[in-house]
């Protein structure tokens, strides 16, 4: 019975027409580039808080794409039945961020390419895109704004308001201004790669000055 299970599994490794070294290689080919994606999402993330359970989910999705791709890769039967049994499974976890969908696609997508034995083209691909992330994201274009509230009351000078939100970061907007009989109330948008949060002590030295809010914007929500 054992020497029958022994020679079973050779048989599915003359199948799949991969030896064990080719299948260590690229399974360990595509450990490293999915380290690799990794890395550009920590150092690129768009959300609050670094999502620790979706940065380990990249690797392993990676490597069980490459699984799969190698597997139904040599056997016409198994793809047909690997596609209908993809086709009844439904993922309920959403994904919010639109960067995070391309991390995961492009996690994906390693564990295609090599599977497929398009290993130059996974290595030089996923070099090219991490490169890409990271000089789009250098661009002051791409930067995420800030938004700061200032509430006065009574008697205030909104000229000098004005000069002071300037000094901090030259390209501002004024999104929101509300005037009432006792106080009044600015919304800004300041755009740049400057931390502000330790430079707005200066506007509460402006007369009228009651609270001062630094808010950082995140397309559609503020923390």
């Amino acid at each position: 019975m054992r020497l029958l299970s022994i020679l079973d599994l050779f048989s599915e490794l003359d199948a799949l027409e991969l030896t064990i070294p080719d299948i260590l290689l690229n399974l360990l080919v595509v450990l490293i580039l999915s380290l690799w994606v990794l890395l550009i999402y920590k150092l690129s993330y768009q959300s609050n808080v670094y999502n620790k359970s979706f940065a380990m989910s990249l690797p392993v999705s990676a490597l069980v794409t490459a699984m799969v791709i190698m597997a139904v890769s040599s056997n016409v039967i198994l793809s047909l039945g690997m596609v209908g049994a993809l086709s009844i499974v439904r993922f309920r976890t959403a994904i919010k961020n639109p960067l995070d969908t391309i991390f995961m696609f492009w996690a994906i997508g390693i564990g295609i390419t090599i599977g497929a034995n398009m290993t130059l083209l996974a290595v030089l691909s996923s070099v090219v895109i991490g490169l890409a992330i990271l000089f789009v994201q250098a661009l002051e274009l791409f930067n995420s704004p800030y938004i700061l509230i200032v509430s006065l009351e009574k008697e205030f000078d909104e000229k000098k308001l004005l000069e002071e939100v300037k000094k901090l970061y030259p390209k501002f907007q004024v999104r929101n201004k509300s005037l009432q009989l006792d106080s009044s109330e600015y919304t800004f948008e300041l755009r740049g790669k400057k931390d502000l949060s330790n430079k707005i002590d200066t506007l509460k030295e402006i007369q009228g000055v009651v609270t001062v809010i630094l808010l950082t914007y995140k397309g559609d929500y503020v923390v």
